[in-house]
Parts: C-alpha cells; sequence; structure tokens
C-alpha cells in the first residue's frame, strides 16, 4: 500500500455515501445545477439576491462587479427562466422592476454558501 494521500479517498471515508433518489441519474443532476451555477453571474446574483434581495434591477447592476446591463437583463432572464428568481413590476412610468429570490431559489442557498467557503479556503 501506498502511504500517497488520496483526497478522493478521504473524502469518501469521511462522508456517507451521497444518497440519490431512486432513478436519479446524478450525472444529470450535476449538468443542471451546473448550468446554474457554472455561468459567470448567476451564483453572483443569486448572493445578492439571498442576502439583499428583493433588489431592483440598478441596485444590482451597482453591486457587482462591471456586469453589462445586457449580460445583466440576461442572466437575470435566466435565473427567472429557471423558477429561482421572481420579477415583479412595481411601477410602469418610469419603469421599475424588482427582483428576488423565490422558494426554488432559496434551496440553492447552502450550495453558495458552499461555494463561498470553498472559494475563501483555495485563497489561503
Amino acid at each position: 500500500m501506498s502511504s500517497e494521500h488520496h483526497p478522493t479517498t478521504e473524502w469518501r471515508s469521511e462522508r456517507q455515501p451521497i444518497e440519490t433518489p431512486l432513478f436519479t441519474d446524478a450525472e444529470t443532476a450535476l449538468h443542471k445545477t451546473r448550468d446554474i451555477v457554472g455561468r459567470k453571474w448567476h451564483p453572483v446574483l443569486l448572493y445578492y439576491l439571498l442576502q439583499d434581495g428583493p433588489l431592483g434591477f440598478n441596485e444590482l447592476k451597482e453591486r457587482t462587479d462591471s456586469i453589462s446591463s445586457k449580460m445583466l437583463s440576461e442572466s437575470l432572464s435566466d435565473l427567472e427562466d429557471a423558477e429561482l428568481v421572481t420579477r415583479e413590476l412595481l411601477n410602469d412610468q418610469p419603469l421599475r422592476v424588482e427582483y428576488a429570490i423565490s422558494e426554488q431559489g432559496q434551496a440553492l442557498g447552502p450550495v453558495i454558501e458552499e461555494m463561498i467557503n470553498w472559494g475563501i479556503q483555495e485563497d489561503k
């Protein structure tokens, strides 16, 4: 036996096996999750909405680091289509909308938190 450190083996020995519901394809689920949290701005927007929401378009734009209005609009639309964010029209003259995290989006809170914690640890 080698005395090399194997992080994968260590991870398996410290945790219980990942339980997936019967007839669930883990790879498909991971791809679906990646489609949301793997996009550049999606986790950032979800974070701000989880922490400070609901927020207007301009408030979100001010909080994010150099996102263009077009990219912000597309990202919010993607998150709305995925039913992770809700959009409420507050005023039509002048146009004012507010974005909030949905119940389904709140379920991603622990994932976003772990991403932040992982990023902090990797920075050390």
